[in-house]
């Protein structure tokens, strides 16, 4: 599988389920905001909880084919193996779709994944070990801490500062290299003096 990083703002997802593992996957995508859809016979406590927070709509009845049709992400979460493997078979071929009791049958899986601001890493073993994958993801947590979010919005505005500078294309790259050093990860003090710097040499050129 080719791994991408896709944006699922206000892009419809439909999830064929409500049980625990439906919850789940939504959960995953909030933070995205898409517009999803839970369509099952019955729906757990933490898909209700979810619904009433984001405005998830709910549909209480077995999925279709037809409910489908427009979404841009499929994810079949029913406890019926044979339904899944059925819609996954006629969806997979035209749409974005993610099988979770077999990964396989679909073309979309759900890495384990680190998030640190704008910084994101995420793992997956293809399905060898998910239990490896979550233990990766463990010690990447350890290792990128929370000073990363800080770190990763200063190179944000930096990198803002110099794409408008009206100096040359080797200084740009200079400044770009510069402020990967170890000092700024976690100085904030650092981070604070190396925008004022810039800031000056930016009036001035």
């Amino acid at each position: 599988m080719q791994p991408l990083f896709i944006s699922l703002t206000g892009k419809k997802v439909v999830i064929a389920g409500g049980g625990k593992m439906a919850a789940r996957k939504a959960k995953a995508l909030k933070a995205d905001m898409p517009k999803i859809t839970f369509i099952a016979p019955s729906f757990c406590d933490e898909v209700l909880d979810l619904a009433a927070e984001k405005g998830y709509q709910l549909i209480e009845r077995k999925a279709n084919l037809a409910d489908f049709e427009t979404a841009f992400l499929v994810i079949l979460a029913t406890s019926d193996r044979e339904t899944n493997r059925k819609f996954a078979s006629v969806l997979s071929r035209k749409q974005l779709v993610c099988v979770v009791d077999n990964a396989e049958e679909g073309n979309v899986t759900f890495p384990a994944a680190v998030q640190r601001g704008q910084l994101q890493i995420a793992i997956t073993t293809n399905g060898a070990s998910p239990k490896l994958a979550r233990k990766l993801k463990h010690e990447l947590e350890l290792q990128f801490d929370e000073s990363w979010e800080t770190y990763l919005a200063f190179l944000s505005h930096c990198r803002n500062k110099i794409k408008k500078a009206n100096v040359s294309a080797e200084q740009k790259n200079k400044w770009l290299n510069e402020i990967l050093d170890d000092q700024f990860r976690s100085n904030q003090q650092a981070q604070k003096e190396m925008l004022q710097r810039m800031d000056v040499l930016l009036s001035e050129g």
